[in-house]
């Protein structure tokens, strides 16, 4: 009996042994992230839920939005729908801890939109005779960027200038940025001579400034130096966006380019090309300030057009009118970016479309198919 008791009284003895071992306090494991200690910090609730729904919370967190604190003038040429005011990214969140920082930082750089713009750029933003490798920041900036924004005048995108972008942007002469997507805005103010309301044209296959006559057929090559045949520089380009605007008179014009455009296919590397969607252009429109007063309030040749002469033209008759043309045709209105509260004759009715390219790649099973082909050798 004595011996029964014994091995009972050893046997809780273990027990308790083993309670208070466990009872103490354990330290945490040390996560690692190219060298440095990272505490996992998993007494934080942020870290007790799923990896999909954390990454879910920092894309919110960390995506760019308009800031009331800082509005843009409406009549400024950088103004227009999802630029009303200067963008802004809260990253207090980053500097919480660094596990927050190693797994967010790169989100905030992919989800978000790297803006460029090429003349004619918000204060404080740099302008075009800045490198572009300097505007898109660095080494690890450019590693996770997946959309580039330009905000180009034709005169750079027909001239030296976009071939110089799109050979930075090459992954072997820039090293990282191979973006998924690029879109090219140009806005009502950047085509050329708009100032003298001079007739629309675009053709990615001529060299230089694009003739009004005289347009390149789908058979036609691409001129080694045209702004169309640039897009083989970028090989990790995925889906291309040109964002053409315009004002409402200028509607036809507009057009008759989305039209041929339809017929527009641009080479890639490796074999790739750069097809067009048909099935997701869209057209849009708005209801802006008539342009004005720019570069900190310095009057310049553009400003005196607009106020002595064609200020008085490009809406006659008044915005509603031209706003019920563009609403007749299938246009859909942006509301949240147009402008509001302004006499008729100091608005304008903006007229924008949406064109989208995808990359394909040569199967040989299939032929061009979308990147990728899914085929298993």
């Amino acid at each position: 009996m004595q011996h029964i008791r014994s091995s009972v009284e050893s046997i809780l003895d273990s027990i308790q042994r083993l309670r208070n071992v466990d009872s103490k306090p354990r330290p945490n494991p040390v996560l690692s992230y190219h060298g440095l200690a990272v505490h996992p910090q998993l007494k934080s609730p942020l870290f007790k839920i799923p990896p999909e729904l954390r990454n879910y919370i920092f894309q919110l967190t960390l995506s760019a939005y308009e800031d009331p604190n800082r509005p843009y003038q409406p009549n400024a040429y950088y103004y227009r729908p999802g630029l009303t005011c200067a963008l802004k990214i809260d990253t207090d969140l980053l500097l919480t801890c660094r596990r927050v920082y190693f797994e967010a930082h790169k989100i905030s750089l992919s989800i978000n939109e790297q803006l460029s713009w090429y003349y004619r750029e918000p204060p404080g933003i740099n302008n075009g005779h800045v490198p572009t490798d300097d505007r898109l920041g660095s080494v690890v900036r450019r590693r996770h960027l997946k959309t580039i924004h330009v905000f180009a005048q034709q005169v750079w995108l027909e001239g030296r200038g976009f071939a110089s972008f799109t050979r930075l942007l090459d992954s072997t002469l820039m090293g990282y940025a191979n973006p998924m997507t690029l879109i090219i805005t140009l806005r009502h103010s950047d085509w050329w001579w708009w100032e003298y309301e001079a007739p629309l044209t675009l053709d990615p296959k001529k060299e230089g400034q694009a003739s009004v006559t005289e347009h390149s057929r789908p058979s036609d090559p691409f001129h080694s130096k045209s702004w169309g045949n640039q897009f083989r520089n970028v090989r990790g380009l995925k889906k291309l966006q040109m964002e053409l605007e315009t004002v409402e008179k200028k509607q036809r014009e507009l057009d008759e380019i989305v039209e041929r455009a339809k017929g527009w296919e641009f080479l890639l590397g490796e074999g790739r090309l750069l097809l067009p969607n048909k099935s997701i252009t869209r057209r849009t429109g708005w209801t802006g300030a008539m342009l004005d007063t720019v570069n900190e309030g310095e009057q310049d040749f553009d400003v005196y057009l607009m106020n002595e002469d064609i200020g008085n033209r490009l809406e006659d008759p008044p915005a509603i009118k031209a706003r019920e043309r563009l609403e007749a045709t299938g246009v859909v209105f942006d509301e949240a970016g147009s402008v509001k509260g302004l006499p008729a004759h100091k608005t304008c009715t903006y007229y924008v479309v949406t064109l989208t390219w995808e990359a394909y790649s040569y199967c040989h099973r299939q032929g061009y198919v979308r990147d990728p082909c899914g085929c298993i050798e």
